[in-house]
């Protein structure tokens, strides 16, 4: 008989549900995600199960439920941390920019097939690569088309990427490395520390040495 879990209802949009999701992650406890109807009228089984139609509500191993933040964090306090607790505060924090650029958004919108890059012929040499303050990004063009962006978060003498992106029809040509060439570049000439919380260039200053020196320690 399989053991009792942790279970959480919640919604991915909620910012309640997301804080307890955070502690949930400190602490080390694995659970169940039930995803609720988006509307309170429309949740009949939580109605059931919690007595409430409001999220997060957290039921917890033996039965317990603890209806809101307020609740389900005074009884997470109770419980003891994992050994990494203090190590994913820490990346909690560090990843404030990205948090913040809606990294999550964007990726989403390209799930739903909503995103604005576009497919385009033409060579690495050929490619342009500009820098959009207003917007937070760099973006990378061909053809006169948008087909990739590198978007970031600049304050304080530093440049935290969050996302880089390439249309699928046009990876696998060196227009990822590019992009990702040009904004370091730009980064070295304004001597601005880069904190690469985007795997795609925090993997092309691994194999680049010579902005090595930029990581901010």
């Amino acid at each position: 008989m399989a053991e009792a879990a942790l279970t959480l209802y919640q919604t991915e949009w909620c910012p309640f549900s997301s804080a307890v999701r955070e502690v949930l992650t400190e602490l080390g406890l694995d659970f169940v995600a039930r995803q609720v109807e988006p509307w309170p009228k429309d949740r009949t089984e939580l109605k059931a199960v919690a007595d409430t139609d409001q999220i997060p509500v957290l039921r917890t191993e033996d039965g317990r439920l603890f209806r809101g933040t307020r609740e389900i964090f005074a009884h997470l306090q109770e419980r003891e941390p994992s050994r990494y607790a203090a190590a994913h505060r820490r990346r909690f924090a560090a990843h404030r920019d990205a948090r913040e650029s809606d990294v999550p958004g964007q990726l989403l919108e390209y799930f739903r097939g909503n995103d604005e890059l576009e497919a385009a012929d033409g060579s690495v040499a050929e490619a342009e690569v500009v820098d959009v303050p207003q917007a937070s990004r760099y973006e990378l063009r061909l053809g006169g088309r948008l087909i990739g962006l590198a978007a970031y978060r600049r304050r304080n003498g530093r440049i935290a990427f969050t996302h880089t992106e390439v249309d699928e029809s046009c990876e696998g040509r060196g227009l990822g490395s590019r992009l990702a060439e040009a904004a370091l570049a730009d980064a070295l000439k304004e001597n601005l520390e880069v904190v690469p919380l985007c795997p795609f260039i925090a993997y092309y200053i691994e194999k680049h040495p010579e902005y090595q020196q930029l990581v901010a320690r």
